[in-house]
């Protein structure tokens, strides 16, 4: 009985996607109706009744020479894109290999035609969308396919320097390559790009019309709702069923285009964008490609003779830094061919890998198959103008050797550095071909998440008339006649960017460190914050010389050792020092004298390294992240620095600006400048950006080390306001009623802590290394923000006294006269009880209703808007905060409203004390302890008043007691 041989999974080509290769012997007389002959045999014989047109001569020659005439004469499950002898010959009238004749074509090339044509699985048309899932198969998700191309067949052999020449003879990834190098451009599978209706319909690609999203991409028209398309090229016959998979003829030759990498390289007219991306490009040794490569010339030598071709010990395959590579993970370099480097130093995707896709695989084709990358690449004349005459120009001028002239481009963009680079590359990038369509080019955004602003005009035209839109295997790039840089060359960070090689390496490395996903991370994504165009800010850039001038560590000042200062300094990337490793930051610590601010002898170095980093890098972290927000102030709209007055920085401390005009040469005065004697940040330099003015400071600005506790009691015209805040006696408190346990119920709230104004972080904790965490005392309602005291001089409490304010005096004397030493107990004592637990709960009123959040400073930029902010009294009733109403002048007076009435701050009164920054600081751990750092920071401005603020509806403090 005669048999057959044939794909098994044909069976159920209704049901699935696609089929694996599993041949079965099937009886002669059992051969389906629908099934025709092998693959082979349809192409030699075509049926015209089938949907086969045309003889496929140069399609079978390719097959036969390449030995792949009986795989698809009886076995397997593939599916083949052939095109007929008439497409061949319009092949050989014009393509970009140069070959006129099929007699032309190398081995290679052949190669490349019949299995970039070719799908090692059997998948119907109306099935080339499908994907699996763990919901089962899904259609209209995949746009591409693996091709049969094998990388081996893609290996190129560049003699001699043509390798440096092909990616630049500076290029240090490349110059150990001089005398010639193997390569593959890329070792995953090369995809076959295909565009189907259901595909096209679940990513709302329009297709309708000459300004169609398919019009525009593939130069073509969509003719008819049930088309399909492979790469630009149509599918005129589909789904002739075969015994070993399907034909789907197609219109031309599918010439495989290469990925966008080897697009972008073979167009003159790309050549500087290229010469950009070659940068990035580095090769790397690939074993698995070298070993079958010669198993596959092993054989090749039984059966012919292998005389002139290449057999190189090694083949490398060309991958790109970036941060999505093979694998869906980054590729940050390879120590063998040029070290390892980090995130900044990265593009957004390797525009060489050839299954590009976005998310990490889940065991299903939905993720490996559904999208494409995307590439805006301007051609040479748009590039050239934008690195010489417009905003990119700041680049060469900075970087570049030559001078900045359109025939220097090619060799000084070879001076910027990758980090630099990379921002402009990965702006141009997108990582979503469906969502980068042209009917969505508005939705696109660039670095700053701000709309691009990229239209249809922006994309050149060809000869014909048509867009310049090239389909890749992986990806597709549109060319562009305009240039749409990123907003870090722009925005006010830009400088410290531009800074990195000469005297802004450090607030460069802090700024930039949120892309280093690594232990020494800052976690402040300050980089992504300031490219915000929608903001203002007044940012302050510490040049290196600033680092030089030290940094007050605040928890070294309550250590026995003595108060220290911390000097970092710029290593660089990669270095080897033990002191900076992968951080590129180095750190030692010295002595320091703060009556005399001299800094002593060195102590040593910050060890980051190991088992230390655990322990140093928070110090580290903690401390830089400090200056960096301290140097940052968000403006309002079109708002710059006014000389004479002061801003809020974006941790809530204050500072003080001085100086005149643009403030050049004028300076910024944070609390540690104005309080503690620490000198004073100079700027040296003003930049004018796009979202706000960047100025070059000599010294950090640091903020006080003075907290309200040691304000307020060191200072005599506010000692009675003082001895109300620090007269919440626990022992007291307990006997009047008030709870010094925790609240039952496992809540951990205990009553006396909302009555008393300081304390101290971890004190009742039972470990010493948590007790003590602070500088002296913090006030018990600060958390973590900015906050205003109105404090009350003597005089003012006096009248408050006068009208009715108990006094801590007078508490005492009642709570005295039922615990004396006779222990004697005169009648009325739980009379006494409750009235001292009124005069407490008024005097703790009085106190909270002074403070509120929000820093409020008395300068001229303050504003006449009336603000209500929220004060630490809280009805007991109701539970809600009482509020003060506040507002400027012109003046720079400040104006308090309270229940009774308003009270003016006058700042330009000499006599009284106005603006006095303070700081509440929590340390990680024990204060007298080595090692600790600045968990949590509350800053407060206090305004002396000369009258007591009123919660009551008149100035009769008694009230309170009722």
């Amino acid at each position: 009985m005669k048999k057959l041989i044939f794909c098994f999974s044909l069976v159920c080509v209704g049901m699935l996607s696609s089929c694996v290769d599993k041949n079965e012997l099937v009886d002669e007389k059992s051969k389906p109706s629908w099934l025709g002959e092998s693959i082979y045999g349809e192409l030699s014989n075509p049926d015209p009744s089938k949907g086969l047109t045309g003889t496929f001569k140069n399609y079978l020659r390719l097959v036969d020479d390449l030995g792949y005439a009986e795989t698809l004469n009886r076995t397997g499950s593939k599916t083949v894109f052939p095109a007929n002898d008439e497409a061949f010959e319009r092949f050989f009238q014009s393509n970009d290999w140069g070959v006129s004749r099929y007699e032309d074509l190398t081995q290679a090339q052949k190669k490349m035609l019949l299995y970039s044509s070719m799908l090692d699985n059997a998948i119907l048309v109306e099935m080339l969308s499908n994907v699996s899932s763990n919901d089962g198969i899904v259609s209209g998700n995949a746009v591409k396919h693996a091709t049969s191309l094998n990388a081996i067949d893609t290996v190129t052999t560049y003699p001699f320097l043509s390798a440096l020449d092909a990616y630049g003879e500076r290029n240090p990834f490349w110059t150990r390559f001089s005398n010639g190098i193997s390569l593959v451009s890329d070792a995953t599978k090369p995809m076959l790009v295909h565009f189907t209706r259901d595909y096209m319909l679940k990513n709302s690609i329009t297709t309708v019309g000459d300004g169609s999203d398919f019009s525009i991409i593939t130069g073509g028209s969509y003719e008819d709702s049930n088309d399909a398309y492979v790469f630009g090229n149509r599918i005129t016959s589909r789904d002739i069923t075969c015994q070993n998979g399907y034909i789907h003829q197609v219109e031309d030759v599918v010439t495989p285009p290469g990925n966008m990498a080897q697009l972008i390289k073979r167009d003159k007219n790309l050549s500087i964008f290229n010469h950009m991306l070659d940068r990035f490009a580095m090769p790397v040794y690939n074993s698995q490609v070298t070993n079958n490569y010669h198993d596959w010339y092993a054989e090749q030598e039984k059966v012919q003779d292998m005389t002139g071709v290449p057999n190189p010990d090694s083949i490398y395959e060309v991958r790109y830094l970036s941060k999505m590579s093979q694998g869906n993970v980054k590729f940050n370099g390879d120590a063998r061919s040029g070290g390892v480097f980090l995130d900044d130093n990265l593009l957004t995707f390797d525009p060489g890998w050839n299954e590009y896709y976005v998310a990490s695989l889940t065991g299903s084709t939905a993720t490996e198959l559904a999208d494409l990358g995307v590439m805006f690449v301007p051609d040479d004349e748009a590039l050239s103008t934008y690195l010489t005459e417009g905003a990119g120009s700041i680049l060469l001028t900075t970087y570049g050797k030559l001078p900045n002239t359109k025939e220097n481009v090619m060799r000084n963009v070879e001076d910027v550095p990758l980090s630099i680079l990379s921002k402009l590359i990965s702006n141009m990038m997108n990582t979503s071909f469906a969502a980068s369509v042209p009917s969505k080019f508005s939705s696109i955004v660039d670095d700053a998440k701000d709309v691009m602003g990229i239209t249809i005009g922006d994309l050149k035209t060809k000869a014909d008339g048509g867009y310049d839109v090239r389909i890749a295997n992986n990806g597709v790039v549109y060319v562009m006649n305009k240039v749409f840089g990123p907003k870090a060359y722009e925005v006010v960070s830009a400088p410290a960017l531009f800074g990195a090689e000469t005297n802004m390496s450090m607030v460069n490395w802090i700024i930039q460190n949120v892309t280093y996903n690594n232990v020494y991370g800052l976690g402040l994504d300050y980089y992504a914050y300031l490219l915000s165009t929608s903001s203002n800010y007044g940012l302050f850039l510490p040049t290196n010389e600033a680092f030089d001038c030290y940094y007050l560590d605040p928890t070294s000042l309550t250590r026995s050792t003595g108060p220290e200062v911390i000097h970092y300094y710029y290593v660089g990337s990669g270095s080897s020092s033990s002191t900076a490793g992968s951080a590129g930051i180095a750190a030692s610590r010295w002595k320091y004298n703060v009556e005399t601010h001299q800094v002593g002898d060195s102590i040593g170095v910050i060890d980051f390294e190991g088992a230390n980093n655990d322990a140093n890098m928070p110090i580290i972290k903690a401390q830089l992240s400090d200056i960096i927000q301290q140097s940052t102030i968000v403006l309002g709209e079109n708002e710059t620095l006014q000389p004479g007055c002061y801003y809020l920085t974006k941790n809530g401390a204050g500072v003080k600006i001085e100086g005149s005009g643009d403030l050049s040469n004028g300076r910024v005065l944070g609390g540690g400048q104005l309080v503690d004697g620490l000198p004073a940040s100079t700027i040296t330099e003003v930049f004018n950006q796009t979202n706000g003015k960047s100025y070059a400071i000599d010294h950090l600005i640091q903020g006080t080390t003075r907290s309200v506790y040691s304000y307020l009691s060191t200072t005599p015209r506010f000692s009675k306001f003082f001895d109300l805040c620090n007269g919440f006696d626990t022992e007291i408190m307990a006997w009047a009623g008030i709870s010094t346990e925790k609240e039952e119920g496992g809540t951990g709230i205990i009553e006396s802590d909302q009555y008393k104004t300081f304390f101290i972080p971890g004190e009742t904790s039972t470990s010493s290394d948590q007790q003590l965490r602070c500088i002296d005392y913090n006030v018990k309602f600060f958390s973590n923000y900015n906050y205003t005291l109105y404090a009350p001089n003597n005089d003012a409490v006096d009248y408050a006294v006068n009208h009715g304010l108990p006094t801590w005096d007078a508490i005492y004397e009642i709570f005295s006269k039922y615990n004396n030493e006779e222990g004697t107990t005169p009648d009325g004592e739980e009379e006494a009880k409750a009235q001292v637990k009124v005069m407490i709960k008024a005097i703790r009123d009085f106190v909270r209703y002074h403070f509120h959040s929000n820093s409020v400073y008395a300068t001229t930029t303050l504003g006449s808007t009336h603000n209500d902010y929220t004060t630490f009294l809280v009805d007991d009733n109701t539970h809600i905060s009482q509020n003060l109403t506040v507002w400027g002048d012109n003046t720079g007076k400040i104006h308090v409203k309270d229940v009774v009435g308003e009270k003016v701050i006058d700042p330009s009164n000499t006599n009284l004390m106005t603006n006095e920054m303070t700081r509440d600081l929590e340390f990680n751990k024990n204060r007298t302890q080595a090692g600790n750092y600045v968990t949590a920071s509350s800053y407060a401005v206090v305004h002396e008043l000369t009258q007591p603020l009123s919660y009551n509806s008149t100035e009769d403090f008694s009230q309170g007691l009722q």
